[in-house]
């Protein structure tokens, strides 16, 4: 594999990660603060805060961005 190929598929991983981590972000917009919500660890839901989710997306976004 060239180095050429793995920057490619590198920036599509990323490029794929930002739109699905953006459309997170909208859809917690959508949602009231008593809303549940659920985050995959593994093969168990865990029941996580919105505030926290909702940073848990920001931080991710921000990383993906820095990594781009």
């Amino acid at each position: 594999m060239t180095e050429l190929t793995k920057v490619v598929e590198s920036r599509q991983r990323l490029d794929s990660q930002q739109q699905e981590n953006e459309l997170v972000k909208k859809e917690f917009e959508l949602l009231d603060s008593e809303a549940n919500i659920y985050k995959l660890i593994g093969p168990v839901l865990v029941k996580q805060d919105k505030g926290e989710a909702a940073t848990n997306v920001k931080n991710r976004l921000d990383l993906i961005t820095s990594e781009m």
